[in-house]
């Protein structure tokens, strides 16, 4: 177990270094990620957005959304929760009055209540980010891939290359990155691939697009060496706070 342990610290680790490190001024470095299985999503929806606006919550700006989860195969999670930090300050801060305030207590009893079945949680960090064209709030829609990396090394500089080789079709994402779980039960799950549109048709444009392309033809065995395909789905905002 230790052994395994420190080679998937390694891996981590070696990614992140290799990071650009100069992500866009909107993008958070932390982010808090939640999956759940709700059988009445407008009453989920609901007791977010009643946490998110009790006073003393709102007053934080945390950036925060909960988004439909779609296409997800094995997975059982309906809807997802996820909190954007921009520094470890402001993490320790959103943890610290989800658990002590009275909305967090409230937000808590209701999930219970609705009879909220957990699928999984972790906590990732971006390592690479790059926005084409609009913001957080316009850019609703995104796909995602989860991968088990096991050469970041050689897997990131193949990834940014095939990335940026799309940005001159006219499907081609508003803005995508590249997340590195650093805690979770993720399985095998080790780094999440992501691709923003502004609505459901950009992601399905995008996704005849990518596949179809040369680009892509040419990137996948050669991906194939370093990553295992783990599962993809669609993301689909709710409900959006403080979106930057």
């Amino acid at each position: 177990f230790m052994k395994k342990f420190f080679i998937s610290l390694f891996l981590v680790s070696s990614f992140t270094l290799m990071a650009d490190n100069h992500l866009p001024a909107g993008y958070s470095k932390y982010q808090s990620n939640f999956l759940f299985s709700c059988s009445m999503p407008a009453k989920c929806l609901e007791a977010f957005n009643k946490y998110m606006n009790a006073p003393e919550i709102k007053s934080q700006n945390f950036e925060a959304d909960m988004y439909a989860v779609l296409h997800n195969g094995w997975d059982e999670a309906t809807h997802g929760v996820s909190f954007y930090y921009k520094s470890a300050d402001e993490y320790a801060k959103g943890n610290q009055l989800y658990v002590t305030s009275e909305a967090g207590r409230k937000f808590r009893k209701r999930m219970l209540e609705l009879d909220i079945k957990p699928t999984s949680q972790n906590l990732t960090v971006h390592t690479v980010g790059v926005t084409n064209s609009g913001t957080a709030a316009d850019n609703v829609v995104s796909l995602r891939w989860s991968l088990e990396v096991s050469d970041p090394a050689k897997f990131l500089p193949l990834w940014k290359d095939f990335s940026k080789s799309l940005e001159k079709y006219e499907w081609s994402a508003n803005a995508y990155g590249l997340q590195s779980h650093y805690l979770g039960n993720n399985g095998r799950i080790t780094h999440e691939i992501w691709a923003a549109f502004s609505d459901v048709q950009g992601a399905l444009a995008f996704l005849d697009g990518m596949y179809g392309s040369k680009e892509f033809l040419d990137y996948n065995p050669k991906a194939d060496q370093y990553s295992d395909f783990i599962r993809s789905y669609m993301e689909v905002s709710l409900s959006q706070f403080n979106p930057d």
